[in-house]
């Protein structure tokens, strides 16, 4: 597996053990820490650098290639998933075979169990070089679900406790879930460039005041958002976007190198904090562990992914153009996105902050929910890659002769600076 791979795997492994360890402490302390730590630290201090990576290393070719894909997965199917699973749920609880819980909070569970996160997928799939149109499809639904989620989670919270819902209601719902995307949108947009436009005329900083002032402009668009009541994940992630085709465009080549790996590696690590959190938790929950409500929740996440990618991914194909049938999705390729639907970080802070009195049966769910698709989806993504014949890339050397052409000057350009520190004779280096 590859090390992206094995790092999610491993540590909700190693989360799990040391759960199950601190489930023998008689005192509790680590059992009630964790259960009420506050969910304001995972959406303020973790998950913003895991969006704005998201955002940050998005290619732009591949991305508006496949846009319409990944718009219809994102936007639709995760709207359709919330609905599918959250109806599922309300017609088990209403019937006795689940946990009866009203449609508001089965509506909000839909809407943040649907959130993917194929951490683990993507890397099989870079490892292997599966075709980048089936990478960016998988990649962009997540990256855009990941926010429409959490938009949508919001605007199902509202209506919580509200005994009456009449159509006026429903109506400000739709209004407002627009105009909080529309707006956060503009917002992440408006900073993207404003910082672009900032780093062109700041001139003459020290790599790490530069690479300082990347950060903490990055990190502006989410607190903006969030004061306007808007959606601070949705801002930073279109701000990452910008920023990394525009305002990377400004930095010195070392800022550029470092403000990368920085990322990437902040990015890593609040993932694996959410994931050690989750395993540490697995084990201390007092209650709210509703076996059918758990097992249920697994299987209409299984069906509403399916409910959605196969119709959508058949209209996908309907209004392509005739003829272009290199980049339409076959059967196995669908296939491998519904098996893509894993779940993680976004759904397990959600869980989080879901509302009394069903937090604690939501959060088991969701953590048993997370736990089974990364380790078995997960960890099955090679064999399911092999089972479906899934197209990979081969890369190939390329025999241009100007390669070695190049090769050949900068050898030349090499003897003769090495010739100038006497280490070999001038006109040795001269014959090259």
């Amino acid at each position: 597996m590859p090390y992206p791979c094995r790092g999610c795997v491993a540590i909700i492994i190693v989360g799990l053990i040391a759960g199950a360890l601190c489930s023998f402490d008689q005192s509790d302390i680590v059992a009630r820490w964790l259960v009420g730590f506050d969910p304001n630290v995972f959406f303020v201090g973790l998950l913003p650098p895991i969006i704005f990576n998201s955002g940050y290393t998005m290619k732009r070719r591949h991305f508006f290639d496949n846009l319409t894909s990944i718009l219809m997965f994102a936007i639709l199917g995760t709207f359709i998933s919330a609905v599918v699973v959250g109806g599922f749920l309300y017609l088990l609880g209403t019937i006795g075979l689940s946990l009866q819980m009203p449609l508001a909070e089965c509506l909000a569970f839909g809407a943040l169990i649907s959130s993917t996160d194929p951490v683990t997928t993507l890397a099989v799939f870079q490892e292997l070089h599966v075709d980048p149109k089936l990478f960016y499809i998988v990649f962009g639904e997540s990256v855009l679900n990941d926010a429409i989620s959490i938009v949508l989670f919001n605007t199902f919270v509202k209506f919580i406790g509200v005994t009456e819902v009449h159509a006026h209601a429903v109506s400000y719902a739709v209004l407002d879930f627009i105009g909080v995307c529309v707006g956060s949108i503009l917002v992440g947009v408006t900073f993207g460039c404003l910082s672009s436009i900032a780093l062109k005329h700041v001139k003459g900083l020290a790599v790490m005041h530069e690479v300082s002032l990347f950060v903490l402009v990055a990190y502006i668009p989410f607190l903006v958002a969030e004061v306007l009541e808007l959606s601070g994940i949705v801002a930073i992630l279109f701000a990452g976007m910008f920023m990394r085709h525009y305002t990377f465009n400004n930095l010195s080549s070392a800022a550029k190198d470092i403000a990368s790996n920085l990322f990437h590696i902040v990015a890593f690590m609040c993932e694996l904090v959410v994931f050690l959190n989750l395993g540490l938790s697995f084990f201390a929950m007092e209650r709210g562990l509703s076996i059918p409500f758990m097992l249920w929740s697994l299987l209409a996440c299984l069906v509403a992914r399916a409910m959605h990618v196969y119709p959508l991914s058949s209209l996908r194909n309907v209004c392509m153009r005739r003829g272009d049938t290199q980049n339409r999705l076959d059967r196995n390729e669908q296939h491998m996105i519904w098996f893509s639907g894993l779940r993680g970080a976004i759904a397990f802070s959600l869980a989080l902050s879901f509302p009394a009195p069903f937090r604690e049966e939501v959060r088991a769910a969701t953590m048993v929910v997370v736990v089974v698709t990364v380790l078995v989806m997960g960890g099955l993504t090679v064999k399911a890659l092999d089972v479906l014949n899934i197209q990979r890339l081969v890369h190939v050397l390329n025999p241009n002769p100007f390669i070695y052409l190049r090769c050949a000057s900068n050898c030349r350009k090499m003897m003769q600076v090495t010739a100038r520190t006497r280490f070999i004779p001038r006109s040795a280096a001269m014959s090259c």
